[in-house]
């Protein structure tokens, strides 16, 4: 009795048979199953494992960079100081307008005009809240070194966040100055229903 080749050995014995380009093509053959077994079975898990690396990855990026944030938040409260949110429009158009009274009353001007005016922007910030910005016009006449030294006091006082236009003009009497300015501040806007 003789004994039946193995399959291995049948196998073998087939790819000796080949031609050389037969055997070239069954081992170019043999790569391509490989690659496709590759890339169904274990390229989804290097790519998951490449996803999870990026997440930790943009992780530690945003963590540097709140740390970052932080140190320039500090160092704006060291060079500029505490933020105060601003208060009510009630409550900001009344120091708006005692302001401007208190300085105009320290060097003595009583003839002036002060008119109050919202001026329409208003701006949302990110936590939702609103911000308004209210104006006041005022008009005097005072000598000229009066003039630039209540000026100086209108910029300097906490409840005018700045003198937005000033117009000075000769005025009727000699040494004296017209004054046209508008004040503003910024006030908490009153928030839409929706």
């Amino acid at each position: 009795m003789s004994q039946e080749p193995s399959i291995s050995e049948r196998i073998n014995g087939q790819y000796t048979a080949m031609s050389a380009t037969g055997r070239f093509s069954v081992i170019v053959l043999g790569i391509i199953v490989l690659l496709l077994i590759w890339s169904e079975l274990f390229m989804p898990w290097a790519n998951s494992w490449g996803d999870e690396a990026t997440a930790i990855e943009s992780s530690i990026v945003m963590i540097n960079d709140a740390g970052r944030g932080g140190l320039a938040t500090r160092n704006s409260v060291l060079a500029y100081g505490p933020i105060e949110t601003p208060g009510t429009r009630e409550d900001g158009s009344q120091a708006l307008l005692e302001a401007i009274k208190a300085v105009m009353a320290q060097y003595g001007i009583t003839d002036y005009k002060l008119n109050e005016s919202g001026s329409g922007v208003t701006v949302r910030g990110l936590s939702g809240n609103r911000v308004e910005r209210i104006k006041a016009d005022l008009t005097f006449n005072a000598q000229g070194e009066a003039a630039i030294e209540i000026i100086a006091d209108l910029e300097a006082n906490p409840a005018i966040e700045s003198i937005e236009s000033l117009r000075l003009t000769r005025g009727k009497r000699s040494g004296t100055l017209d004054i046209t300015a508008t004040a503003e501040a910024w006030v908490a806007g009153r928030s839409r229903r929706r």
